[in-house]
Order: structure tokens, then sequence, then C-alpha cells
């Protein structure tokens, strides 16, 4: 399992790699990218909830969130019900971004995907459903 966990690292890296230069985005630190692409399927979570279901701490966090409200990609605004809380959300900006790099990604890989040998495309499309159980084992352990 060393070797898929290494080969799963790889391909993340160079898509991510790939894509960023394509898009002309400067790269954010790994925390940060962890940070806005979960509240970009949570609008509106609470910073605590980032850190609990990201493994990290809630100082960190709050660290990755200060920067990414500094260059204008995630707001963080007080709940309506508790002050004390304060509620994140991306910005249009981010979302575009976002796009532009999932469109990217997908456009690189389905690239490199023409480049192997016949039949890797579909296991490795086949493969999909058993990654999501993966993530979702990973997340809740």
């Amino acid at each position: 399992m060393a070797l898929l966990s290494g080969l799963l690292h790889d391909v993340s890296r160079q898509l991510r790699a790939a894509a960023h230069a394509e898009v002309n985005l400067v790269p954010l630190p790994e925390s940060e990218r962890d940070v806005l692409r979960f509240v970009g399927r949570h609008p509106g979570v609470s910073v605590s909830t980032v850190a609990r279901e990201l493994r990290m701490r809630s100082s960190n966090v709050s660290a990755a969130v200060r920067s990414l409200v500094a260059r204008d990609l995630m707001t963080r605004d007080a709940d309506p019900s508790d002050r004390r809380i304060a509620r994140l959300t991306l910005t249009d900006q981010a979302y575009r971004n976002l796009e532009r790099l999932q469109q990217a990604w997908s456009a690189h890989l389905d690239a490199a995907l023409s480049r192997v040998e016949p039949g890797y495309r579909e296991h490795l499309e086949s493969a999909v459903p058993a990654l999501r159980a993966l993530v979702r084992v990973l997340r809740d352990p």
C-alpha cells in the first residue's frame, strides 16, 4: 500500500503543478488549499468544524483563513444567531479560480490518460467508486 499512497500523491502533485502553471495562479500553501476546498464544498461552515473535519489545529485553520481573507478568496462573517462564531464562505473570485483549476486538472488528466496503454483509462475510471469509499473511510475512521 505504500506504493499506492506514493502514486496517489504523485498524481495529485503533477496535476496541481500543471494546472496552476496553466491558469497562472499563485499556488497556495497546502493548508490554505485544503481549507479553501473544504469551505467551497461547505459554505457557511465554522472554523472549528473545518479544523475537526480536516484534522487540523484550530490555530492553523485560523491562520489559513486570515491569509485567504487577505487574498480576497474567503469571507469571514459573524453568525447572526451567535456572534462569537465566524461563518466562512468563498468569494466569487475563489469560485472562479477553483473552476479554472478544475477544468485544467480535468484537461491534463484526460490528456495524460489518452497517452497511457489501452485499457488503463477504463481501469482507472472503474476505480472511482473505490477511491470515493477510501476517502470516506479516511475522513471518518
